[in-house]
């Protein structure tokens, strides 16, 4: 009884032991776990961005705008295979954590081809026309002084706008539209029967103005442009107007005055003060007969001299 008492109090305290040396193991690995899933987790809350939107090829982007099989990404993005762009920064409009390169208001009736949130349609390409970010359906040329009241009118004088007011027609918007046969004089676009056009005066070098006034090889054209064959195309008519065109005279005349410009009731209007030949204005007149000198001047085949000069 007395030898098996102590074999029993010697193997108890060996277990002992190797218990304590076990635990100590134990809680020098759990700590030793801890520091390496602290050591983890701060390796990979600095290798990837807190605020990151979208991940593609192991990289952070801020916006993924769709941009279609034809798209490009030309703001410095990546494409990826399924036809979408991935970029840091969005030059344009952000919407909802995509990146369009267009915005255009819609009304009621109109329809979106992009993403349309409230009045606006975000697009990633423009269908129709662009200007200043912006896409719109129609382009319409106003000139520099009729109105583009439902647009944003551009320095060459094109109106862009969601919708047409007057006249629509392949994708431009006129102001007005015609009937005219094959042998009318249409100054816009001829489409079957009728002619659509926006400028209701006078086109000249691709603006559209609305006066025409003959001034001359030596008048001035201060408030607007100047022809080749004399004509000075303005918006504005700092003299006399009179049936779209504005002359620089008018005089009271009688049924039996000479008038040379257009009579209109008791007025001559009238822009050359000299003397009209060929259309152009000159202001001397001389007869020279038909073997005389006229080297400063023309000579008509009546025999007169007519010169901007002194003969």
């Amino acid at each position: 009884m007395f030898v098996c008492a102590v074999v029993a109090s010697s193997s108890s305290v060996s277990d002992a032991t190797h218990a304590r040396k076990l635990g100590r193991a134990s809680i020098g690995l759990s700590v030793a776990g801890i520091v390496l899933s602290v050591i983890t987790a701060f390796l990979v809350i600095s290798l990837v961005p807190l605020n990151c939107r979208y991940r593609h090829h192991g990289s952070c982007y801020n916006f993924k705008t769709y941009v279609g099989i034809s798209g490009s990404c030309d703001d410095g993005g990546v494409k990826s295979l399924d036809h979408y762009c991935y970029l840091d920064d969005c030059r344009h409009y952000d919407y909802d954590g995509s990146c369009y390169n267009y915005r255009t208001y819609v009304g009621p009736s109109d329809t979106c081809s992009g993403v349309q949130s409230d009045n606006y349609c975000y697009l990633a390409s423009c269908p129709q026309y662009s200007y200043h970010s912006s896409c719109y359906r129609y382009k319409t040329y106003v000139g520099s002084w009729d109105s583009c009241s439902n647009g944003v009118r551009s320095d060459d004088g094109y109106c862009y706008s969601t919708s047409c007011l007057n006249y629509a027609h392949a994708g431009s918007c006129y102001k007005y539209k015609r009937y005219s046969t094959q042998y009318d004089v249409c100054t816009g676009v001829r489409a079957y029967s009728y002619c659509y056009y926006s400028c209701s005066g006078y086109k000249y070098l691709g603006m559209c103005y609305k006066y025409k006034t003959y001034v001359g090889s030596s008048g001035s054209c201060s408030n607007g442009a100047k022809s080749d064959d004399g004509y000075c195309y303005s918006t504005s008519c700092r003299h006399y107007e009179y049936a779209g065109f504005c002359y620089r005279y008018r005089k009271n005349v009688t049924y039996y005055d000479v008038c040379t410009g257009v009579r209109a009731y008791s007025y001559c209007y009238y822009s050359c003060a000299g003397y009209k030949y060929l259309g152009k204005c000159y202001k001397y007149r001389t007869y020279v007969g038909s073997s005389g000198w006229c080297h400063n001047g023309v000579r008509s085949y009546d025999g007169y001299c007519y010169s901007i000069i002194m003969p």
